[in-house]
């Protein structure tokens, strides 16, 4: 079999991690568009000249860009949905991501001859649904999460000339491809429309009651972390992205609410183990580690990997589950320990604190005396004379803060999360969009 090369798809929900999802080596970037794009309170691309911007700029930086209105209107948003289509029209998009069939003939109206791709959130499981969509003129689905590897081989057999495109790394859904109620229910947030609450990751208290023992309440116990009971495992498939490979033409990585450290780490390892594959070379491990330095709950390899013959699960299923997780236990890319990042364990379901992303420098730089001092906002305190941690497209490392002036050119003893513009000189040769951490 002719092995593919799929292309790197990567979050990019504002400008600059639009720019660091290309810089690290994406090869498309899926992007927000103003009031029709799910994920909203994340979208930090507010306008359509931003928009346009933003897109501009990708293709200078040689990346596709890829506009995602895959909300599900109701009657009211019909209209603001058409006049958002034909307001990005000659934006330059390189794909549109949708998910609603009453929206397909909108865009297509205004984007004849750009190409669609079909959401995740259209919960794509079967050859026949493909061949439809393939019918109607889509170039590309995003298949549901749900879908086995073993699905998808088949389904690239009996449909040829669709692409495929996959998740392969990020926070998972404990709804059936993202269809969650829970916000809408109990924040008035719908996750399916404008934005998920992401009440699923909240603590919950659980009462039990026993059915002979009426009245008589057991509570559930947590952890430190508190009881997630309804938040799932994140999606790592790294160490199994050899056996994906040649039956996609996209990976793609979840990431929209996550920082640009978490995106330019992801994208720079999936994309390492990805060309060391196709080159047979061998993979760098402090590259493809770059999985667990950023925070994360538990990882799984989610439903790629599960074979419908395995449900029911039985007692020869459990001891081959059992084997599994040994095996997972023993690979270099499986996280099962009590490491901490921040205040959170990597094994917690629930929400996670980004304690060791220091900060990452824009592309501006002002110059003193031949040296070139950084702009930079800070996440976390930075002091001259620390040495951090740094990660560019290029290389990683560790670099030392030599000097930090604020923006009237003073000297200062540290920067903040509160500093609202800092310059940095490192003994590092800079290029711009390095990210500090750990």
């Amino acid at each position: 079999m002719k092995i593919n090369k799929p292309t790197i798809v990567a979050p990019g929900w504002s400008y600059e991690k639009a720019m660091v999802a290309s810089n690290y080596g994406a090869e498309e970037v899926y992007v927000g568009v103003p009031f029709t794009s799910l994920r909203m309170r994340q979208n930090k691309i507010y306008n359509f000249d931003d928009l346009k911007k933003t897109v501009d700029d990708l293709h200078k930086n040689w990346s596709k860009a890829l506009l995602t209105m895959n909300i599900f209107p109701r009657n009211q948003d019909i209209k603001i949905f058409e006049k958002t289509v034909k307001e990005i029209a000659n934006v330059g998009a390189d794909a549109i991501i949708f998910s609603d069939p009453g929206t397909f003939h909108i865009i297509r109206k205004y984007l004849p001859d750009t190409p669609l791709h079909l959401s995740t959130q259209s919960s794509t499981m079967n050859r026949a649904a493909v061949k439809f969509w393939k019918e109607m003129g889509v170039k590309r689905i995003v298949f549901a999460r749900e879908l086995s590897l073993e699905e998808i081989k088949e389904i690239r057999e009996k449909v040829p000339g669709i692409e495929i495109e996959v998740f392969v790394h990020g926070a998972m859904c404990m709804s059936y491809s993202w269809r969650c109620l829970l916000g809408d229910y109990m924040s008035g947030r719908p996750g399916n429309k404008w934005e998920c609450s992401h009440a699923c990751r909240f603590k919950y208290k659980v009462w039990l009651e026993e059915e002979r023992r009426p009245g008589k309440l057991f509570q559930m116990e947590g952890d430190e972390d508190g009881s997630h009971i309804l938040s799932s495992k994140d999606l790592c498939t790294i160490d199994k992205l050899k056996e994906i490979i040649p039956y996609v033409d996209a990976l793609k990585i979840e990431g929209r609410s996550k920082s640009e450290f978490y995106v330019g780490a992801i994208v720079k390892a999936y994309k390492h183990v990805r060309d060391s594959i196709l080159e047979k070379k061998k993979i760098d491990s402090k590259i493809a580690n770059l999985v667990n330095v950023v925070p994360h709950r538990e990882y799984r390899g989610g439903f790629l990997f599960n074979a419908l013959k395995d449900f029911p699960e039985g007692e020869e299923v459990i001891a081959r589950n059992e084997e599994t997780k040994q095996s997972e236990l023993r690979s270099p890319h499986s996280v099962r320990d009590d490491k901490k990042v921040g205040s959170t364990t990597l094994e917690s379901a629930g929400p996670l604190f980004n304690r060791n992303y220091f900060g990452m420098f824009s592309n501006e730089y002002k110059e003193k005396i031949g040296k070139k001092y950084f702009h930079i906002q800070p996440k976390e305190v930075i002091t001259p004379g620390m040495k951090i941690k740094f990660l560019s497209p290029t290389e990683m490392g560790e670099l030392e803060v030599i000097d930090i002036l604020d923006a009237k050119w003073n000297q200062v003893e540290k920067a903040h999360c509160n500093s609202w513009a800092m310059y940095m000189l490192t003994d590092k040769k800079l290029e711009g969009r390095e990210i500090l951490y750990e």
